[in-house]
């Protein structure tokens, strides 16, 4: 759980400054703020330029991220479902929500936002990370296991992808297939891969 937590943290800091549907890097005082941890800041930077332009999807965004950083979680879930009204297909935004979801063990709704977000992007290995993530808390073996197959395949230096699927090939009882997808985690130096191997193949 550690590690998935700081993977998601890492790529979702990242699409605030790349943020799929906006196609540019926006520069403005919010982002130099949030990248450099001002978070509360930042917030207030987006929440004046929201001011004039209340229906801006990157500032929304933004802002979202900013909350969520700070633990203010409603305001975070707010924004993001604000822009998913404005912009049916912010797949950005339907992942943010996932990813809240999940931490906060709303795993039916968590699989729900990732799915659609996978509706909206059939080649994002995020959208079906999330997705087989919150279908194994739920018991969804079979459907995880597709979701995890689906974001190896899109991106095989996913070494989250195959640390996730070797565990749930170990609740199946398939452990020498679980140990070649924890071996292939090792070589991506994926966290955790290590200590699967020790544990679950001799």
């Amino acid at each position: 759980m550690r590690l998935f937590k700081a993977h998601m943290k890492y790529f979702f800091g990242l699409a605030t400054l790349f943020l799929v549907g906006c196609g540019e890097i926006n520069t403005t005082e919010g982002d130099a703020l949030f990248e450099n941890g001002e978070f509360e800041q930042s917030a207030k930077a987006y929440t004046d330029l929201l001011k004039t332009d209340p229906e801006n999807t990157l500032f929304l965004y933004n802002r979202g991220r900013s909350y969520e950083e700070l633990g203010i979680l409603d305001k975070a879930i707010a924004d993001f479902e604000k822009i998913t009204k404005i912009n049916p297909k912010h797949i950005s935004s339907f992942l943010s929500l996932s990813k809240i979801a999940y931490e906060q063990k709303r795993y039916s709704q968590a699989l729900l936002h990732a799915a659609t977000a996978v509706k909206q992007n059939e080649n994002s290995a995020k959208a079906h990370f999330l997705s087989a993530r919150a279908a194994h808390q739920l018991g969804y073996a079979d459907q995880a296991l597709e979701f995890y197959n689906n974001a190896i395949s899109i991106d095989r230096s996913y070494g989250e992808a195959f640390l996730y699927r070797g565990a749930l090939k170990v609740g199946k009882n398939r452990f020498r297939s679980a140990c070649d997808d924890f071996k292939r985690a090792r070589a991506l130096d994926t966290e955790g891969a290590v200590s699967a191997i020790k544990d679950y193949c001799s």
